[in-house]
């Protein structure tokens, strides 16, 4: 696939992660009672014909008081032992932990990506975790990490990571050289391509052309997937076509991706076979025509689904709309907890922080404001 999906990543996955055993030392009546509740809520969740989003038609005091079940309520794991912990059975619930601890992880996260004792599916979630808060201060360590093994079996998951962390020069050095080198095995080499179709990088422009009609279907699509997304309305025909002709697998989200950048919904519609309207790709990038096409006021239930998406790109797109045209309020229930998905919510809350705002999370309040308001203490 050219754009991995990001539901395979374990600390930005969207499944619900179950690991290790409860320390819980609450006595039984009280546990089952809090039990009963959360299947009792869950329940009636899944009955609505839209749970995917019923949680959020809860009223305020409501959810508020659902996120306090969930808020800890003992010591908090220090960063370290957090980043340990990334390396076994209880990662699914330190790595949103490590999200909601923003820029202050990546120190700790990035000298254990260094230790030459490092693990490799430890390794795998670090480089996650990097790519989750998106740091321009992990380029350097995640490049220094490509460039030390070439042979490494993670050198593919690193450069994918690199693609979604800020543009520099030195790793656009990295991306022109990997493009350039036709000896490297093209399973990683087209990480390149990824890189500039995310970043929408003009320099990727000579490269993606030589592959415009490469006659094997991986490469050309790699081509014009970098096109489309510099908004070359000349690949319209050659994605339509390769969509239509059976493209290979790991090709169709990267061009239904692709298509929706040069296209309306009603073409988009169109011109995609029927038989992958099921998937997830399909409806990810509808979605994001949707967006593109719409106008204000009917961007913003579009930017609540878009919060949902695995694709790269599309909730920090959701968030930042939603907090910059006034609707900070409805990013709340998002942001305090996803019952489908609890690594969702702290993924949410960190694109909020990206965006310049902050989040005040206590037992009684749960709020979104921008970082630099003055709050009078009473």
């Amino acid at each position: 696939m050219l754009v991995p999906r990001t539901a395979d990543l374990y600390v930005m996955s969207d499944k619900i992660i179950i690991m290790g055993k409860s320390q819980d030392t609450v006595p039984l009546t009280r546990f089952l009672l809090v039990l009963f509740f959360l299947v009792l809520i869950i329940g009636l969740l899944s009955s609505s014909p839209h749970n995917g989003f019923a949680q959020h038609k809860i009223a305020p005091e409501n959810w508020i008081e659902m996120r306090k079940m969930f808020r800890n309520k003992g010591p908090m794991p220090t960063i370290e032992e957090d980043v340990a912990a990334l390396a076994g059975g209880d990662g699914g619930r330190a790595g949103p932990r490590l999200i909601d601890r923003g820029p202050e992880a990546l120190p700790a996260v990035q000298a254990a990506l260094k230790s030459p004792e490092v693990a490799p599916l430890h390794a795998l979630r670090l480089l996650q975790l990097m790519g989750s808060l998106g740091e321009k201060s992990s380029v350097s360590v995640v490049l220094e990490f490509i460039r030390n093994d070439k042979e490494s079996p993670l050198r593919r998951d690193a450069l994918y990571i690199l693609a979604l962390l800020p543009v520099t020069e030195e790793s656009a050095a990295l991306i022109i050289d990997l493009a350039n080198d036709v000896n490297e095995k093209w399973n990683t080499r087209r990480m390149a391509f990824t890189w500039f179709g995310l970043h929408r990088d003009a320099r990727g422009r000579i490269y993606a052309e030589s592959l415009r009609a490469d006659p094997d279907p991986e490469r050309r699509a790699a081509g014009l997937f970098v096109l489309a997304r510099l908004g070359d309305r000349t690949v319209l025909e050659p994605v339509s076509q390769l969509l239509t002709s059976g493209p290979p697998a790991n090709a169709r989200e990267a061009l239904m991706f692709a298509l929706a950048e040069i296209t309306t919904p009603e073409e988009f519609e169109r011109r995609v076979p029927s038989s992958l309207a099921w998937s997830r790709g399909y409806k990810e990038s509808l979605l994001y025509a949707r967006y593109v096409a719409s106008g204000p006021q009917n961007k913003i239930p579009l930017c609540l689904e878009m919060l949902h998406s695995q694709t790269p790109g599309h909730r920090e797109l959701a968030v930042r709309y939603l907090l910059e045209n006034g609707y900070a309020s409805n990013l709340r229930p998002h942001a305090a907890l996803d019952l489908d998905a609890p690594g969702r919510a702290a993924l949410i809350r960190n694109e909020i922080r990206k965006a310049g705002w902050r989040i005040i999370d206590t037992d009684d309040e749960f709020n979104i404001e921008p970082a630099d308001k003055v709050r009078i203490l009473p």
